[in-house]
């Protein structure tokens, strides 16, 4: 009994065999390759700064991702503010505003749905910037402050959030 060759690919290589196929590798390694490049070009980290101010201090971090402009939240210890416009005070570490029946705070969530709004009518809300904030609170505010302007945020359709603090 006479044995033929064995492909590669475990198919016979004798004559009158139906014939395998062969497999092409470098346009598929082409299509990776590019598809890594896009992949870790698009998450690739833009330098940026974002300027401190003198009656806030943020929370130390030793990560070296850089922050992406986008709109800021400010929480000091005075008054919470958006894109550095004084939107709701704040007294001993408390909102002065009372929140409404859904427990956003309500001149907050005004300014937000106004901002997502104009967006909307110069055609950039589908970027992923239109839904991100930087938010920028002080080490001493109380963490209910913080979550009350987290959920009110959510409300007005800005769900992707970043936190901002001082490199070491």
């Amino acid at each position: 009994m006479a044995f033929g060759k064995r492909s590669v690919f475990g198919g016979s290589s004798r004559v009158g065999s139906t014939p395998v196929p062969a497999l092409n590798l470098t346009a598929l390694m082409d299509i990776l390759s590019n598809l890594l490049f896009f992949l870790l070009a698009a998450y690739a980290a833009q330098a940026t700064e974002v300027e401190n101010k003198a009656e806030m201090r943020l929370p130390a971090s030793t990560s070296q991702v850089r922050l992406q402009l986008q709109l800021t939240i400010s929480i000091t210890q005075h008054a919470i503010q958006v894109a550095d416009t004084p939107v709701t005070p704040i007294e001993e570490g408390q909102l002065v505003e009372a929140e409404d029946e859904e427990g956003r705070i309500a001149s907050l969530y005004a300014k937000l749905v106004s901002i997502k709004e104009r967006r909307a009518e110069a055609g950039r809300e589908q970027t992923a910037e239109a839904s991100g904030i930087l938010l920028l609170a002080d080490k001493d505010t109380d963490s209910d402050v913080v979550s009350k302007v987290l959920k009110t945020a959510g409300h007005a359709g800005f769900v992707n959030v970043r936190f901002g603090v001082i490199a070491q």
